[in-house]
């Protein structure tokens, strides 16, 4: 009988699978599959806003590292992708005048899990009554991150010391208050996300708890479709309008006010002509400020107007014929401006300086505007002005150099303490033009206007050569 080769082959086969456990025969490697590859990794993503009114920039560490630098209010990082989630340590630093930082918040740990953001929002006032640290950090509730989204997502939180509860009303433009439930909010509650329709008019109106009065309105506000956007209720820092707060809108970049249309802007005025007689302010033909002597100042709030251009005219209250100041001024809105008459009547010199002057107070700084208004005794002479502890200029260096008339400094952050205040010519500290006879004190908080200006007829026999007018905000 013949057996194919195939099938011989496919017997031998067989016999040597079926004694393959035979103590004869060797053993066979155990072969281990490879593992699967691990998941991948789900970024996650920090997002960090300074909405502390009165607070300075700041500086924010994480894990000890500079990550961001020198963050202003109504600032945001915007989205930072974490390729590597976890627990990190932030630590928030604010700087100081001298440059210097404070820790304000922190070190504290926060655990970023993956696939989520998470906002922190540092609120509140600087300092309590009491002087204590006071900002606080908020960290809202972690979302999640999803692509392609269709519609409109808005997280809100109330971040705006100035206001107690709020009732928060997000209607149609036309709609009446009551067309809405309100969204109860106290001091430091976020809630949310919220879903709105893409591409649609809303309107957002604030009114304390409980009262249909309306202390903010947003005006028509719209969102394309995959917004998604935290909205913070801040303090009004402007000093402009009638409403305690505005609104922040922080999204994916960065962050964008949205001020109540209502808003104008402001107007201060400074007689500092020393030979010019009272005089009157007309705005657009209508007298808004009379009589006003030398080195007398109207405050901010005494000319509020909607944004625009005006045409201001500052006359000799005697006869308004005799104008000496004819200017078109374009305001913006929230803006604050401060309206200098300087020069000499006598010398057909007197001319308009305006500044525009950032009202927001911080803590931990005195800001400081010096202008050169005295054009009688010093308009030729520069001047150098010294900050010492106790008036000898010797050795020490000018705060401000060579300021020429009619300059300004613009705002210059000090740290608040006591200063001595000595105004030289320029480059040579033996002819002092102002001397403070002692400290003077200027405070954190609050915003001062130097004007150094020509003496009136009943200074003029004193010394020193020229004086100084100091406003406050």
């Amino acid at each position: 009988m013949k057996v194919s080769r195939s099938l011989c082959l496919a017997a031998v086969l067989a016999t040597i699978v079926g004694c393959s456990d035979s103590s004869d025969s060797p053993a066979q490697p155990e072969v281990t599959p490879p593992p699967p590859p691990p998941p991948a990794v789900q970024p996650a993503q920090l997002r960090v806003t300074h909405a502390g009114a009165d607070a300075p920039d700041v500086n924010v560490y994480v894990d000890g590292e500079l990550a961001l630098e020198e963050v202003a209010f109504r600032q945001s990082s915007g989205l930072l992708t974490i390729d590597n989630p976890g627990s990190i340590e932030v630590e928030v630093r604010g700087v100081l005048a001298d440059g210097s930082e404070v820790t304000v918040i922190g070190p504290v740990e926060l655990v970023l899990e993956e696939g989520v953001r998470t906002d922190v929002v540092a609120y509140d006032a600087l300092f309590d009554a009491d002087g204590e640290l006071n900002l606080k950090a908020k960290v809202l509730d972690p979302v999640a991150i999803e692509e392609d989204i269709s519609g409109v997502r808005v997280s809100v939180m109330h971040a705006a010391p100035v206001a107690g509860d709020v009732d928060i009303y997000v209607t149609g433009p036309d709609d009446p208050l009551a067309s809405a439930a309100p969204i109860d909010a106290g001091f430091g509650d976020a809630l949310g996300p919220l879903a709105l329709e893409p591409d649609t008019d809303y309107r957002v109106r604030i009114t304390g708890d409980g009262s249909d009065a309306v202390v903010y309105d947003s005006g028509i506000l719209s969102f394309p479709a995959g917004t998604e956007v935290l909205v913070l209720a801040i303090n009004n820092t402007f000093k402009v309008g009638s409403n305690p707060v505005n609104l922040l809108a922080v999204g994916a970049e960065g962050a964008t006010e949205v001020v109540d249309p209502s808003m104008g802007a402001s107007v201060r005025v400074v007689h500092n002509s020393a030979d010019t007689p009272a005089v009157d302010v007309i705005v657009d033909g209508a007298t808004v400020l009379a009589n006003v002597p030398f080195p007398a100042a109207s405050a901010y709030g005494d000319i509020e107007v909607p944004a625009g251009t005006y045409n201001v005219v500052v006359a000799a209250n005697a006869d308004n014929s005799i104008a000496p100041i004819d200017v078109d001024l374009a305001l913006e809105q929230t803006a604050s401006y401060t309206v200098l008459a300087l020069g000499s009547f006598a010398a057909n010199s007197i001319e308009a300086l305006v500044t525009s002057d950032d009202r927001r107070n911080i803590a931990t700084a005195a800001r400081v505007e010096v202008i050169h208004g005295s054009s009688i005794v010093a308009g030729e002479i520069p001047v150098d002005v010294y900050l010492t502890a106790d008036g000898v200029i010797a050795d020490a260096d000018a705060a401000i150099s060579d300021l020429a008339y009619p300059g300004t400094t613009g705002q210059i952050a000090l740290t608040p303490g006591n200063y001595w205040v000595t105004v030289t010519a320029a480059g040579d500290k033996s002819v002092v033009a102002f001397d403070s006879g002692g400290t003077v004190t200027l405070e954190g908080g609050v915003n001062y206007t130097v004007i150094a200006r020509d003496p009136s007829p009943a200074e003029i026999a004193g010394s020193p050569l020229i004086e100084l007018t100091i406003l406050v905000d």
